[in-house]
């Protein structure tokens, strides 16, 4: 299974281009759990299968449509037998966060479409109807000449602006500070955490790491995901603990002692707090879920 540091990924933004367009085959080198500083407007083709997005874990299927904010960290995880090659899993649009100020500026217009990434800050999961209308837009932009792109893109965002069932990811404010140093400083931390996940994990530790005190240190990280370290370190486990539950048949006490709980009952009752449900509910709930149909061609859950 793929280690769940969140990695930052430097993109090729298609220099000349205002946004770069994707067609994503699965397994591919971005199953990991990364982040970018562009948005993302990532939608499912085809299998179903758990977002693991900041502190949250979350469902898809073939047809769910996310915006992911800057900076957060992320990783769509799908649900099919070891070795299967999906193609064409997901559609994605990246774009900047200075290109969009910067065209607002410029164009009137543009500002009233900046409501649709100000909430994208956690992610956001659109439904209904959306999801038809920006699957028929995104399908075929990459056929389009410059200008139709540009255009088929406002039509997207607008999309994304007008619709009603729509639900902001997250729980806490996941930022991370975009200046290069504290991003090396926060890679150092989350590895860190990540190669002593079945260990005791010392905030004195990570704090030395990165050369700050630990009352400095203390208040930097509170800043840079909005959590305090242990409160971070155990959401870390139980997502990392999610992956093994959903993914592996390991046995739940199994699973406990792998992401360094040391006590079944404390661990069950932290994930309980953090996912809402039992370790086991959840696995039973990722199991039987079933296939789903998008209503739409080209969709399959397969």
């Amino acid at each position: 299974m793929p280690e769940m540091k969140p990695s930052l990924v430097v993109n090729d933004n298609n220099l000349g281009n205002s946004f770069r367009f994707e067609r994503c085959g699965w397994p591919n080198d971005s199953d990991k759990w990364h982040f970018h500083p562009e948005y993302e407007l990532h939608q499912i083709v085809r299998t179903s299968g758990k977002l693991f997005i900041g502190d949250n874990v979350l469902n898809f299927r073939p047809g769910s449509l996310f915006l992911i904010g800057p900076y957060t960290p992320h990783n769509f995880v799908s649900d099919a037998r070891s070795g299967t090659m999906v193609p064409e899993r997901d559609l994605i649009i990246q774009f900047r966060k200075e290109w969009i100020e910067a065209s607002a500026n410029v164009l009137t217009e543009m500002r009233v479409l900046r409501p649709a990434f100000d909430e994208a800050v956690f992610g956001v999961e659109y439904g209904g109807e959306t999801q038809r209308a920006v699957y028929g837009l995104m399908n075929t932009i990459d056929a389009q000449e410059p200008l139709e792109r540009l255009i088929s893109f406002m039509r997207i965002i607008d999309q994304l602006k007008q619709c009603r069932r729509k639900t902001v990811l997250g729980t806490s404010r996941y930022f991370i500070d975009m200046r290069t140093a504290s991003l090396r400083r926060f890679n150092k931390v989350v590895d860190y955490i990540h190669e002593h996940i079945e260990e005791d994990v010392s905030m004195e530790a990570a704090a030395d790491l990165v050369g700050m005190s630990y009352k400095m240190f203390s208040r930097w990280f509170i800043e840079c995901t909005g959590i305090g370290f242990r409160r971070y370190v155990i959401k870390t486990r139980i997502n990392k603990s999610c992956e093994y539950l959903f993914s592996t048949s390991r046995s739940i006490q199994e699973i406990c002692y792998l992401v360094g709980f040391n006590n079944v009952s404390n661990y069950n009752r932290l994930f309980r707090q953090v996912i809402g449900v039992t370790p086991s509910e959840f696995r039973h709930k990722s199991q039987e879920a079933q296939e789903y149909e998008f209503p739409l061609e080209g969709f399959a859950a397969a």
